[in-house]
């Protein structure tokens, strides 16, 4: 399906499914080569595209018969014929063309390649650019079980003219999805707030109660001052303890001590 009356199939399936080529206001942050996130905690996720590609996607220009090769997240050697090596060279690619009128293959990108952009109607692209070639795939959210990949026409790829290229990309996995990171905090940064907020509720609640009640002043508010106090010197014996494999340290009897008489 690498033709316009294709085109015209996906661009009926997005609306007969209800899909949407709008996605959320704002910029969308790039998270890594498959994710990015809104300001309002959505965001666009494709890394489920894995799942569903075993190989690679790919999209024919109708007029120049061109083949595009697109591998979301990763980049991949596997490709149908590259004698020369070009894409399948160094860690592989994540985009490639093939070059129909000089029978070639040229790496467009590989994963580092890749950055999300927003356009002018806040539409989300992925966009490669690798030395002066620039190929951006746009992003249209289709709630159907499959993903199509395009080539746009325009007047200037018509003509031969144009050197940038512009695919798209209909996809259930484009669609503004929730991000994890940002709904669900980590557990270590929930112990961390908690341990923060005892510790403040501890030192406030403590110096409030020893400065009103037992007419404490100047340092002597901190609640328990005795034990911070000997607080670096228990740590350092108990340094010292796990250096001596947890076995307690011979030490001369103090002078003054019952032992020592």
């Amino acid at each position: 399906m690498n033709n316009p009356v294709a085109v015209a199939f996906a661009i009926f399936l997005l609306l007969a499914s209800g899909g949407s080529v709008e996605a959320s206001a704002g910029q969308c942050r790039q998270l890594d080569p498959c994710r990015c996130e809104f300001e309002n905690g959505q965001g666009i996720d494709i890394r489920q595209m894995l799942l569903k590609v075993d190989n690679y996607m790919s999209a024919m220009d109708p007029i120049t018969q061109d083949k595009y090769f697109f591998h979301p997240c990763q980049d991949i050697p596997q490709l149908p014929s590259d004698d020369n090596k070009v894409c399948s060279s160094g860690v592989g690619y994540s985009l490639c063309r093939y070059n129909n009128a000089a029978k070639t293959y040229e790496k467009l990108g590989t994963t580092h390649d890749a950055s999300f952009q927003t356009g002018d109607n806040e539409q989300q692209s992925l966009v490669y650019k690798l030395n002066s070639v620039v190929t951006s795939i746009q992003l249209l959210c289709l709630k159907h079980d499959q993903s199509y990949l395009y080539v746009k026409q325009d007047e200037a790829q018509k003509l031969g003219t144009g050197k940038n290229t512009t695919l798209f990309l209909f996809s259930p996995y484009a669609c503004p999805v929730t991000i994890e990171e940002i709904s669900k905090p980590s557990t270590g940064g929930v112990l961390l707030i908690l341990f923060l907020i005892g510790t403040f509720t501890y030192f406030t609640i403590g110096s409030i109660v020893r400065f009103m009640y037992l007419g404490a002043r100047g340092i002597e508010v901190i609640p328990n001052l005795d034990f911070w106090k000997d607080l670096p010197g228990l740590v350092r014996d108990g340094v010292r303890f796990l250096q001596n494999g947890c076995r307690v340290e011979r030490r001369a009897p103090d002078p003054d001590s019952y032992d020592a008489i």
